[in-house]
């Protein structure tokens, strides 16, 4: 028997807590907008220069990126690479940053993040109104296709060596979008704003005068409004993995989304989230999914060699491990000890 639990992306709620006490007082704090895109909800908030038509032209750049980098969207560009049959695809410079940056992490992850799984994640089909295991020989046939090194780069064109092979920047992409539409909010005189692309959040600039942003760090399966822990952020983006996001439960086991390229089946650790904060939301997207796959300790040595990123692991039995910037360059309270969310919030 299978029985589908489904959770919406984390740290939507604690942001909106945030957004919340920002917005007391006098005057109008902040315009926002929510737009289902990316295939998840978006929303964007401006508490600075708060210009409608620039929040609906934020909104449309998701969209094109999104008519881009989907799977699924006839004449997308990763559609088109997806179904060339192993032919040349002329592609637009976008597509091909990012892919270049999940091949980056591909590469330091050691392949366990690949972004050519995407005959594994159709397979499994975690959106589908009744995801199941797939057949054990499907899922042989969907690795034999999984390799990045059978990408090919050339100029404006993306060429996979397998013809069976596809491309799925589910892992990567939302993160290079939040960067992009970072730098259009700049580029309009934005300073302050919040950018929450489905659990992939930037901040700009910060809530008031020395009073950073909260960002909430979900207890993985509970309610969105539960949060184990708080980080205190400005000018940064943070970026959450985690197994509680999609997920089914099939005859007493849990399967989720986030799949292992050496096994097909979903990643065996102990983690039940990453959070990632950094100065790039590109950087934290690629690399939150790379530091799952890789387990805790693996990956807390990864992120501790890479300049101005610190991260934040939860496991399965909620013990939290962060890394040494945690605390030292970026605050962090947990929950239990900030006496819950609206204290946190309005600190």
């Amino acid at each position: 028997m299978t029985k589908i639990l489904k959770r919406l992306p984390p740290l939507a709620c604690a942001l909106a807590l945030a957004v919340v006490c920002a917005s007391c007082g006098a005057g109008r704090p902040f315009i926002s907008d929510t737009r289902f895109t990316l295939d998840t909800q978006c929303t964007i908030s401006l508490y600075d220069k708060q210009d409608e038509s620039i929040l609906k032209q934020a909104l449309d750049l998701c969209d094109h990126y999104n008519n881009l980098f989907s799977m699924t969207a006839e004449g997308s560009d990763i559609y088109n690479i997806n179904h060339a049959n192993g032919a040349p695809v002329r592609a637009d410079a976008d597509t091909i940053n990012v892919i270049k940056n999940g091949i980056r992490y591909s590469e330091i992850s050691g392949g366990l993040f690949d972004i050519t799984v995407g005959a594994l994640t159709t397979l499994w089909n975690f959106d589908s109104k009744s995801p199941g295991v797939p057949d054990a020989d499907k899922i042989k046939a969907a690795l034999k296709t999984v390799d990045y090194r059978n990408i090919v780069i050339q100029g404006d064109t993306v060429t996979l060596k397998n013809p069976d092979a596809m491309i799925d920047l589910g892992g990567c992409a939302k993160g290079y979008i939040a960067d992009r539409v970072k730098d259009f909010l700049a580029s309009r005189g934005v300073r302050r704003a919040i950018i929450n692309l489905g659990g992939n959040v930037v901040v700009m600039g910060s809530k008031g005068v020395g009073k950073p942003w909260v960002v909430g760090v979900q207890q993985p399966f509970m309610d969105r409004n539960v949060s184990i822990g708080y980080l205190y952020v400005s000018d940064k983006s943070v970026v959450t993995s985690g197994i509680y996001e999609r997920y089914f439960n099939q005859d007493g086991k849990l399967y989720f989304h986030i799949l292992d390229p050496t096994t097909g089946y979903p990643a065996d650790n102990n983690l039940a989230s990453v959070t990632i904060v950094s100065d790039e939301s590109a950087g934290g997207d690629g690399l939150s999914s790379a530091c799952f796959l890789l387990g805790a300790d693996k990956a807390k040595a990864l992120v501790e060699s890479l300049p101005d990123t610190e991260a934040v692991f939860v496991t399965k039995d909620n013990r939290i491990i962060t890394t040494p910037g945690i605390g030292a360059k970026i605050k962090f309270v947990k929950a239990d000890a900030a006496g819950g969310a609206d204290s946190a919030a309005g600190q």
